[in-house]
């Protein structure tokens, strides 16, 4: 399947499960999505990031060979669905060690951003929790970032932030 043109053609939930289930968990058939995202055209780099969401959920194990590449690059990319769908993948995996502190860095950051949408926030916020269980230090600052945000945030936000907060 050409999954450029796949995602070309239709934008749908449909479409994208479809293509998801024609990957299946071939790592070789994964890595032309993760290719799509990093050098196709618009929009197909953002459909082919749902398609990375719709995968992580499915089989988390095939995103573990692109962490690194994924932490490092999240800011670059400036359209915030593909920044949110690559936050579900990442709430997947266990971070590479080297990787942790970009990680939160770039987790804070997204989180405490005035212009960052809610999915971006909550995703981080999940990346964040599942740190802490390393790096139990980082407790009180997620939870006073959390804090802040909810005077300003929607319910989605709220709903989540409850939950971990119960975790903290």
């Amino acid at each position: 399947m050409n999954y450029a043109e796949q995602l070309a053609e239709v934008h749908s939930r449909a479409n994208t499960d479809h293509i998801a289930n024609a990957i299946g968990n071939d790592p070789k058939e994964f890595k032309k999505i993760i290719q799509l995202i990093y050098t196709a055209e618009a929009p197909i780099p953002q459909r082919a990031s749902w398609l990375l969401m719709v995968i992580a959920r499915k089989h988390p194990e095939l995103i573990k060979p692109y962490v690194v590449k994924l932490t490092d690059t999240i800011r670059d990319f400036k359209i915030d669905g593909i920044k949110r769908h690559i936050l579900f993948a990442l709430a997947t995996q266990q971070i590479p060690e080297k990787q942790e502190g970009k990680t939160v860095d770039f987790c804070f950051e997204f989180i405490l951003s005035p212009d960052a949408p809610v999915a971006v926030k909550v995703f981080s916020m999940e990346i964040l929790s599942n740190l802490i269980k390393k790096y139990p230090d980082l407790k009180n600052e997620l939870k006073a970032a959390i804090e802040d945000q909810l005077p300003k945030t929607t319910a989605a936000f709220h709903a989540r932030a409850r939950r971990i907060l119960k975790i903290l």
